[in-house]
């Protein structure tokens, strides 16, 4: 009886330190010691300063990141941007939803030359715990502090906020793989596009309405927003590692690992490469050129006017 309770016991410690080193493989092997906690967050656009009413607004766009920038990427874009007012980024700008990613992005963002820019921020999958139920990191409300706004009931952190010229609609798609929430955020959408008062609708999310990668369509996400998202003049996603505009349709990739790219039905653009984007809109137009990260080049542009 004893020599079946030893075998147990050694082979409950055995699979318990295999769980704690597949789960803190990164910690140990692929993380350094630093950065260690410094208190900062990044500062999230509010209402109040918001640009001009009567000027232009710039803001710099940019797709998945996965942990892969660090503060000379960020000044890079700075000093091919100098004019950026904000940052819109559409998700998986954190290869994991832990601690030291979010200390990383911290870091390294805080010590670059975008640091004072406000920052629109839609979490991506990989802001998610992976098993069930998945949740968004409790970091990402510590470090991205966006309005209280989004669909009641719905977990996650969709929300609007309007800045001079345009109303922008942040929705975190991971969680609408249940009906009701895809039911209420649908609603929500739809109400909070209405009483946009005329501003140009920017959409930051996720998962994209057209997907560019094989193996990457959300039969869901087409069915539930392509219609709707339809009267945006830009939807703005990532997810999928690549680049492609459809309008009002655009997926875009900072730095995510490209994936294998299927073809889209009239699709204006598609390609694999690197990419960021600067928006620019007043109270007429709005403009979005996408240049490729490795030389700054303009790789494809979208001008939208209003009515």
């Amino acid at each position: 009886m004893r020599k079946w309770i030893r075998i147990i016991v050694i082979t409950l410690l055995l699979a318990g330190g295999i769980v704690l080193c597949a789960i803190r493989w990164q910690a140990w092997f692929g993380m350094p010691a630093e950065p260690k906690w410094t208190g900062d967050t990044l500062r999230y656009i509010l209402p109040e300063p918001a640009p001009s009413e009567e000027g232009q607004v710039t803001a710099l766009v940019l797709g998945d990141i996965h942990s892969r920038f660090s503060r000379t990427e960020y000044d890079l874009l700075a000093a091919r941007v100098p004019d950026a007012q904000l940052v819109m980024q559409t998700g998986d700008w954190m290869d994991r939803g832990q601690y030291y990613y979010f200390q990383l992005l911290l870091r390294e963002w805080t010590a670059s030359k975008l640091c004072g820019l406000p920052v629109i921020a839609c979490p991506g999958n990989h802001e998610y715990s992976k098993g069930l139920p998945r949740r968004l990191s409790p970091l990402w409300d510590e470090t991205f502090m966006h309005p209280l706004n989004g669909p009641e009931g719905v977990p996650g952190a969709s929300h609007w906020l309007d800045i001079a010229h345009a109303r922008v609609i942040v929705i975190d798609t991971n969680p609408l793989d249940r009906l009701m929430y895809l039911t209420r955020t649908l609603t929500w959408l739809r109400q909070t596009m209405y009483d946009a008062d005329g501003r140009f609708i920017i959409v930051l999310m996720h998962h994209p309405v057209l997907s560019t990668a094989k193996g990457r369509f959300n039969t869901l996400i087409y069915t539930a927003f392509r219609r709707a998202l339809g009267d945006a003049d830009l939807v703005l996603a990532g997810h999928d590692h690549g680049y492609m505009r459809r309008a009002p349709f655009v997926v875009l990739n900072a730095a995510g690992t490209p994936k294998p790219q299927r073809t889209i039905e009239n699709a204006d653009v598609a390609d694999s490469v690197f990419v960021y984007g600067v928006l620019t809109l007043d109270s007429a137009a709005l403009d979005l050129r996408i240049h490729r990260f490795d030389d700054g080049t303009v790789l494809d542009s979208l001008h939208v006017i209003h009515d």
